[in-house]
């Protein structure tokens, strides 16, 4: 099975979200989700979303 470039950096950057090694960000996670829903992986991408879901939410901006 061959991979396209995209994929390999978005399997990537999904571990790293899910194993804390890449500072959490919700766009980024986001991004990453589609490209891998995208490209047919389906366990990672619903793996990065339920992480996705674990984190706290945003802060509220002061003032």
């Amino acid at each position: 099975m061959t991979m396209s470039l995209q994929h390999v950096i978005a399997r990537s950057k999904a571990r790293g979200l899910i194993n804390g090694s890449a500072t959490p960000d919700l766009g980024q996670a986001m991004d990453v989700h589609r490209l891998l829903v995208l490209e047919g992986d389906a366990r990672l991408a619903s793996a990065l979303l339920t992480f996705v879901l674990s984190l706290p939410p945003p802060a509220e901006p002061a003032g």
